[in-house]
């Protein structure tokens, strides 16, 4: 058995599981490898006996009994915000955007480039107008990966949520919507939020076991402090949109129409045999990928094109942050991990600020050939084998070209497989990237810029409230 973890050890009830500091950031592997702890009886009370563990051991009691008993005022959730989510209803999917609306799921809404997601048509969904989210709002996921939050932008006004999202649109007399979302996000928040978690295979939370979540609330000049930062994140990100939707578009107009809407789409054409080289595959030379090829330099000959080799990976306390494949393209990316430095072909993985990353392996509809630029606060950390490096010193003009439709389909062009389609990185170095203007790229440097100052700031923001409830 392990000692309690508080100084103050009155009314203890047992030892129930492992408790890391709920005041200590964002939980690290290290901090579930304790496997036991003293709870206070008290505690025990207020959770109806509730007697699973993992309800105790998240830090979130200790969090609420130092924000009920400390200095700072507060008021309930659903005193300061509405707390909702709609109810199931029936999705007819459809690709023409005159005719639909974007669809988010829990994961979709974290996703820092909002493209790719799949559309409701709008006559076959019933009350539309209820299932929109609304600027200002803070979401948060309700299943799965429990309490991921993220701020709804000015880009994201029109577009439906899923049930599987948590809508919490606060009260403006009460409290500033940027500081709930940073309060909401900050480490003891979201360890109150996992403590109230049910079930085992897949997690769930509802509105009302949040609705008593404590929100302290500082004096008006700190929430429109954060509330600023926040807001002005999501200002600059929907700003980084615009310009590198206006980038992106002057290569689809390169195409020209592009017919086919999926994949699978069916598709005749003549290929000379002079053009096959080594692909007899019909994907590769007609239809829907073929339909983006454009000329241009090959990505090779602008830039370093390499993938990782495939290695055992060692956890370390204090090592390198270790994304995977899907966390990297989050607004703000959780690492899975953390890994020895050590390893051989390490370097391999970690990841230069400045460099573009690509998925390269998975299915041609999903996040193969998709984006990511990798900025500051990436420097140094450790991303998957799945994700191609590219490293150039033209990376608006890249990117840009990977997030058109027609670069992504050049791109996916160039995957082979069925079950679970590659990329290698000499086939992506093939790819062929015509130049953009000059204006079009100073506008993407600019979107790159915005995004990686919008994220220093919303970090800011909630680094910001949690020094405050610690001190």
């Amino acid at each position: 058995m392990m000692s309690a973890t508080t100084s103050d050890i009155s009314g203890l009830s047992g030892v129930v599981g492992a408790q890391p500091d709920a005041f200590a950031g964002p939980a690290t592997p290290s901090s579930t490898t304790a496997k036991a702890f003293i709870a206070r009886s008290g505690w025990l009370a207020g959770e109806g006996r509730r007697l699973d563990a993992a309800a105790y051991s998240s830090g979130g009691l200790a969090a609420r009994d130092r924000i009920i008993k400390g200095a700072q005022p507060w008021q309930r959730l659903d005193q300061v915000a509405r707390t909702f989510y709609e109810a199931r209803f029936a999705r007819t999917y459809v690709s023409d955007p005159a005719r639909s609306v974007p669809y988010l799921t829990g994961s979709d809404m974290l996703l820092a480039d909002l493209q790719g997601l799949r559309r409701l048509a709008i006559k076959k969904t019933d009350h539309l107008s209820k299932l929109l989210v609304q600027e200002g709002w803070t979401l948060l996921s309700r299943s799965g990966t429990i309490g991921r939050t993220v701020f709804v932008r000015g880009e994201m006004r029109g577009m439906v949520a899923s049930d599987d999202v948590i809508r919490i649109a606060p009260h403006a007399q009460v409290t500033m919507p940027g500081y709930l979302f940073a309060y909401l996000t900050s480490a003891p928040a979201q360890a109150m939020i996992r403590q109230r978690t049910y079930g085992s295979v897949i997690q769930h939370i509802e509105p009302h076991h949040i609705a008593d979540l404590p929100v302290p609330l500082p004096d008006r000049a700190m929430q429109e402090r954060i509330h600023g930062l926040v807001a002005g994140a999501a200002r600059a990100r929907t700003e980084a949109a615009c310009l590198l939707d206006e980038a992106a578009a002057y290569f689809d107009g390169l195409a020209g129409p592009m017919p086919s809407v999926h994949d699978h789409a069916r598709a005749v054409g003549l290929v000379r045999r002079s053009e096959l080289g080594l692909r007899l595959d019909a994907f590769h030379h007609v239809g829907y990928a073929a339909e983006g090829r454009l000329r241009g330099e090959p990505l090779g000959a602008i830039a370093k094109v390499f993938v990782p080799g495939r290695m055992k990976l060692i956890h370390a306390d204090k090592g390198a942050a270790f994304y995977t494949g899907v966390d990297i393209y989050q607004n703000r990316p959780t690492p899975t991990k953390w890994i020895a430095r050590w390893l051989p072909g390490f370097k391999e993985l970690e990841v230069e600020a400045g460099a573009i990353l690509m998925q390269v392996d998975g299915q041609r509809y999903g996040l193969m050939g998709r984006p990511v630029y990798a900025g500051s606060s990436l420097q140094g950390a450790a991303v998957s084998w799945h994700m191609a490096r590219i490293q150039t010193t033209q990376a608006a003009r890249i990117y840009t070209f990977a997030r058109s439709e027609a670069g992504r389909r050049a791109i996916v062009r160039q995957s082979f497989g069925t079950s679970v389609p590659s990329i290698t990185a000499q086939l992506l170095a093939q790819v062929e990237v015509p130049t953009l203007p000059d204006d079009l790229t100073n506008k993407a440097k600019r979107a790159l810029e915005l995004r990686e100052r919008a994220d220093a700031d919303e970090e800011r923001a909630i680094r910001e409230v949690e020094a405050w409830l610690n001190s």
